[in-house]
C-alpha cells in the first residue's frame, strides 16, 4: 500500500516541469526590456539580441515565442520569480546575490563593466577620483551591486546616486551634462557611442560578468529539465556561431554605417565610383519625381556606392534594401546595381506619397529620410511625440529635436512602436541631405559668362 501511494504522489523530472508545461501550451513565455541590445521594432520589424536569441530556441523546441515587455530589470525579475513567464532575457548579469535567488541558464556571453564619462570630465584613474562628481548608477542594474561590494571592500570610494532610469537614460543625461560619469557594459557602451561621441570609456569597473537567462521555477526542481535542455541547446555548434553572428549584428560596425562626416572619403568616391552608376540614379530619378543627386546620397549613406555592400542585419546592395523591401519592390538581385537603384527609388518614393498632404514641399524628403533609415512606425510616433507637446508635428525641426527622445523609457514605453534609434535618425537625415547638397553643387553646370552691355564696347 505504501508503495503504491508513494507511486501515486511521484512526479517525473519533467511532469510539472517549466519545459513540460511549454511544451504542453505551444508556448515559451519571456520577459525582456525594450531596449537597443534586448528587443526593439526595428528596419524590417521586432530585432534585437535577445529577441533572436529566444526565438531560435522557441524553435528548436517547436514553440512558439511569446514576449512581455517589462518596464525595468526589476520587473523582469518580478515576473520570471513569479513564474508569470518561463524565462527572462534582458541582458542580465549573473552576480553573487542573483545566483542566491534565481536559477540561470548557461551563459551566452560576457561582459566587461567600465566607467564611462563625458568628454571633458576630468582624467580618472581609480574610482575614488570620482568623489566631487555626479556619478549616477541605473537602479536593478547588476552594476549597483557591483559598486556597493566595492565600497565594503574600499571604503574610500564616494557613494553613488542610485536612479530608477536605465543606462540608455544616464548616457543621453551625461551627453547633456546634466551627471558626469556611470558605469555600463562595454558591449552597451560600443553600441551607443555611435551617436553619442561625446562618451568616453575610462576605466575598467569590476570584474567581467557573464551574461544569462533567468529560468522560472527559481531553486526547485521545476526549472531543472529546462536548464539541463538549455545547457544542451547552448552547447551545439549551430548555437555556437548564431550567437556569434548576433555579437557582430549588433554590437559590432560595419565599414558602411555611421560614416556621415568622412567628407574627403566622399569626394574622392565622386570622382570615381559614382560616374559608373550615376545614369542609373537619374534613370530612377526621372521615373519616380525625386532629385538624383537625393539618391545618389542616399546610397552613399548607405552602401558608400559598393555594389557588394553587406551588413550584419542582412541588408544588401548599393541602396541596402532588406529581403522583404526588395520583394515588395520587385527587386530579384539587390547585387545589381540598376535594380538595386530602382528599387530604392520606388521605395523612397512610395514613403513621400504615404506622407501626409499638410507636410510642405521642404520638409517631405526629410520625413521619408527618416522612415527609410528607422522605420514607419517610429517616424509616426516621432511626430505624436510632437503632436502631444502642442506642437507642429509637419516641422522638420521639430520632430528632428525629439528624435532622442525615442531612446527613453519613459517616452518610448508610451509610444505605439517602443524603441528606436532617434539619435541614428536623426544623424541620418542630416548627413543624407548634406550630401545631396554637395553632390548637387558639384555637378551644377558651369555658369556662362555675361556679355558685356557696356555701350561702345569693341569685340
Amino acid at each position: 500500500m505504501a508503495l503504491i501511494l508513494t507511486g501515486c504522489n511521484f512526479k517525473g523530472p519533467e511532469q510539472g516541469s517549466i519545459l513540460r508545461e511549454a511544451q504542453e501550451k505551444g508556448v515559451l513565455k519571456i520577459v525582456t526590456t525594450n531596449a537597443p541590445t534586448t528587443y526593439y521594432r526595428g528596419r524590417e520589424g521586432l530585432a534585437g539580441f535577445e529577441y533572436d536569441l529566444v526565438n531560435a530556441y522557441a524553435k528548436y523546441l517547436g514553440l512558439t515565442a511569446e514576449f512581455t515587455v517589462a518596464p525595468s530589470i526589476d520587473a523582469v525579475l518580478e515576473m520570471v520569480a513569479g513564474e508569470q513567464v518561463d524565462i527572462a532575457a534582458a541582458g542580465l548579469s549573473i552576480t553573487d546575490e542573483r545566483k542566491k535567488k534565481y536559477l540561470f541558464a548557461p551563459a551566452y556571453m560576457s561582459s566587461d563593466p567600465i566607467l564611462i564619462c563625458r568628454r571633458g570630465v576630468k582624467k580618472i584613474d581609480d574610482l575614488k577620483e570620482l568623489l566631487g562628481l555626479r556619478f549616477v548608477l541605473a537602479g536593478g542594474s547588476s552594476f549597483a551591486e557591483i559598486y556597493q561590494s566595492k565600497r565594503l571592500q574600499r571604503p574610500e570610494l564616494p557613494a553613488a546616486v542610485i536612479s530608477p532610469h536605465s543606462v540608455e537614460v544616464l548616457f543621453a543625461d551625461i551627453v547633456a551634462k546634466r551627471l558626469d560619469c556611470t558605469i555600463a557594459d562595454d558591449h552597451v557602451f560600443a553600441l551607443h557611442r555611435r551617436y553619442m561621441p561625446t562618451l568616453e570609456r575610462r576605466i575598467p569597473a569590476g570584474q567581467s560578468t557573464p551574461l544569462a537567462w533567468v529560468i522560472a521555477g527559481g531553486k526547485t526542481w521545476r526549472g531543472m529539465s529546462m536548464s539541463r535542455d538549455l545547457k544542451h541547446w547552448m552547447s551545439l555548434p549551430q548555437t555556437t556561431e548564431l550567437i556569434a553572428s548576433l555579437q557582430m549584428r549588433y554590437f559590432a560596425v560595419s565599414d558602411n554605417e555611421f560614416d556621415y562626416v568622412d567628407l574627403s572619403r566622399l569626394k574622392r568616391a565622386m570622382r570615381t565610383r559614382l560616374p559608373k552608376y550615376q545614369t542609373y540614379f537619374e534613370q530612377a530619378a526621372e521615373s519616380y519625381k525625386i532629385p538624383w543627386t537625393l539618391l545618389a546620397a542616399l546610397s552613399w549613406r548607405e552602401s558608400h556606392w559598393k555594389v557588394d555592400a553587406k551588413s550584419y542585419t542582412g541588408v544588401r546592395g548599393l541602396m541596402m534594401l532588406t529581403r522583404v523591401t526588395a520583394k515588395e519592390q520587385g527587386v530579384s538581385d539587390r547585387l545589381d546595381p540598376e535594380q538595386s537603384i530602382n528599387g530604392g527609388a520606388r521605395y523612397l518614393a512610395s514613403l513621400l506619397r504615404r506622407l501626409p498632404n499638410s507636410i510642405e514641399p521642404d520638409h517631405r524628403y526629410s520625413f521619408a529620410l527618416l522612415a527609410y533609415n528607422i522605420g514607419w512606425g517610429h517616424m509616426i510616433d516621432a511626430r505624436a511625440l510632437v503632436l502631444r507637446r502642442g506642437e507642429n508635428p509637419d516641422n522638420w525641426q521639430e520632430v528632428s529635436a525629439v528624435l532622442p527622445e525615442l531612446e527613453n523609457p519613459e517616452i518610448y514605453k508610451t509610444l505605439k512602436f517602443g524603441y528606436a534609434r532617434g539619435r541614428e535618425g536623426q544623424a541620418y537625415v542630416a548627413a543624407v541631405i548634406n550630401f545631396a547638397d554637395i553632390i548637387e553643387k558639384a555637378h551644377a553646370p558651369d555658369i556662362e559668362p555675361e556679355q558685356s552691355t557696356m555701350v561702345g564696347a569693341t569685340q
